[in-house]
């Protein structure tokens, strides 16, 4: 029997998990002499076991000519599981060609598994304009998922898209709209976080402000200090997070305000934190004080800001 045919056998009928595991590596290691009759298995294995083996073994192997038969197990396979393994297979093999079934799934699939590993599989490919071509699509799970792939590949030309999502209906599609901000640190993402600041939902608003942490600057600065202000807690929790992640030191002032105020002890402790951060020796005789007069999380925060920061011995 040829090897390859013996090696499948052994996969889809031995009741030994180890027997199949090291089958399955050995029709890896045969390379492209397994793919037909690995791509034979996918197509035709009765039991699901055998068939997302098989996917995966593909891609392993990763040669372009199972493209063909893993496009068709994405689309067709009756078992969520035999999908979702096929586009893993499909991004492990890294081919192009595969995008348009790869958007076809996202589309359509019933399984959100097999849509997000879809999603994740074009993110690979870097195929922007597939992503792309999502976006000003009916559901809102699917342009949320694209405008994260087009942030995850660093694609600037989708940005002025990307912020018309800032007005999306819905809240998941607008919060990971902020998100795709984080990428660029550029006027034109600042100007949409300033709007994602004013968003109706809290959740939109946090993630703006984890969007100016990473981009920093003046003017993140600023931004987050206007968003210490807000409403909600933990909307001010995140801009004083953020402040220390920006890291400039026009914050202090307004910080050491926040250590030594009326506010929450746990933003309070965060405030020190946020101190540390920015590293400015100003803040050492505040965080001194801090240590010796204010409640325990934000002494905890000062001292820890005074010892791995300022390197000051308590």
């Amino acid at each position: 029997m040829d090897k390859a045919l013996e090696l499948i056998k052994s996969l889809g009928q031995s009741d030994d998990y180890f027997e199949r595991q090291k089958a399955a590596w050995a029709l890896v290691n045969l390379g492209e002499k397994a793919i037909d009759p690995v791509a034979k298995a996918l197509e035709t294995g009765e039991f699901s076991d055998l068939r997302y083996k098989s996917a995966w073994i593909l891609g392993k192997i990763g040669s372009p000519r199972a493209v063909e038969p893993l496009c068709r197990a994405l689309l067709n396979d009756p078992d969520h599981v035999v999908r979702e393994w096929s586009a893993a297979a499909l991004e492990a093999v890294g081919s192009r060609e595969a995008a348009p079934a790869l958007v076809l799934a996202m589309k359509r699939d019933s399984s959100k598994d097999v849509r997000l590993r879809a999603a994740v599989a074009l993110r690979s490919l870097r195929a922007a304009e597939e992503l792309r071509s999502l976006l000003s699509h009916s559901e809102p799970e699917i342009r949320g998922l694209a405008v994260t792939g087009l942030a995850k590949i660093g694609h600037r030309e989708s940005l002025d898209e990307a912020a018309r999502l800032l007005e999306d209906e819905d809240t998941e599609v607008r919060r990971r709209a902020a998100a795709f901000m984080a990428e660029f640190a550029c006027d034109e993402a600042l100007d949409s976080l300033a709007r994602s600041l004013r968003d109706a939902d809290p959740a939109v608003r946090i993630e703006a402000l984890k969007s100016l942490g990473k981009i920093k600057g003046e003017r993140a600065c600023t931004l987050a200090l206007e968003a210490l202000k807000d409403e909600d807690w933990n909307v001010r929790y995140t801009a004083t997070t953020a402040l220390g992640e920006i890291g400039h030191n026009m914050a202090l002032d307004r910080l050491v305000e926040i250590m030594f105020g009326q506010e929450d002890e746990e933003i309070r402790a965060w405030a020190a934190w946020s101190l540390g951060e920015i590293g400015d020796i100003r803040a050492v005789e505040h965080l001194q004080k801090a240590y010796k007069t204010c409640p325990t999380e934000v002494m905890k925060k000062a001292r820890d800001s005074l010892v791995e920061v300022f390197k000051i011995e308590i």
